[in-house]
């Protein structure tokens, strides 16, 4: 490929890095907005219903998810029996194994396409430089074949070589600030989400609690 050429080629792949990144961009904050509104209207939700447990599993969130995991390992346990201590105790650690897996698995659905913001913010600006290096070796070339370095033959090559870095910069401004912003944001999502699998984990803990307590009285008087 000829020096023109390798340079057009950098700013075309500077062009595709920033159609990615807008569109990463745009798909994650769509996906931050629908999460935390339909895990607020689940948490909301539990909160009001935790003690009947009239709870709607349709509205899929996140906060469903770690829910189900949850309930399923709770239906596992014997109906109509109760259990001693130690055996709810041992079923509560894996009732917060369980949402905790289920926490992990959300965090690393939150943090999927992220990578290629990364990647664009920190290689962009050395793709523009790479431009803007091979263009003004074609300058010099010209100039050195011109046998002239006035102003006009030096200024119009290399202002134009500048312009890949300038477009690298560009790309890679947006990429790392939505990087940043998507991480802060996932954060605070997940410490939501941990703040309800704490309080499930209580209200099943605090039901068994008096359940064995109940149980307990109910022997003494008989």
């Amino acid at each position: 490929m000829s020096e023109t050429g390798i340079v057009n080629g950098t700013l075309c792949l500077l062009g595709c890095f920033s159609l990615l990144t807008w569109s990463v961009i745009l798909l994650k904050a769509g996906e931050l907005v629908w999460n935390a509104f339909r895990n607020h209207r689940f948490i909301k939700q539990f909160r009001e219903h935790a003690a009947d447990g009239n709870v709607d599993l349709q509205l899929n969130s996140q906060a469903t998810r770690v829910y189900q995991a949850g309930l399923n390992t709770l239906n596992r346990l014997p109906e109509q029996q109760i259990l001693p201590v130690d055996q709810y105790k041992a079923w509560h650690e894996l009732l917060e194994r369980t949402m905790r897996q289920q926490l992990q698995k959300e965090k690393a659905k939150m943090e999927s396409g992220l990578g290629w913001l990364a990647s664009f913010g920190s290689t962009s600006p050395f793709v523009g430089l790479f431009g803007t290096v091979w263009g003004i070796m074609h300058a010099l070339k010209d100039i050195g074949t011109k046998g002239s370095a006035s102003l006009d033959v030096v200024a119009g090559p290399i202002g134009e070589a500048l312009i890949a870095t300038g477009l690298g910069i560009a790309v890679a401004i947006p990429a790392v600030l939505a990087y940043n912003f998507f991480l802060r944001q996932n954060r605070a999502t997940l410490a939501t989400l941990e703040h309800f699998a704490s309080d499930f984990l209580h209200n099943t803990m605090q039901s068994h609690l008096l359940q064995h307590t109940v149980n307990d009285y109910v022997h003494e008087r008989i």
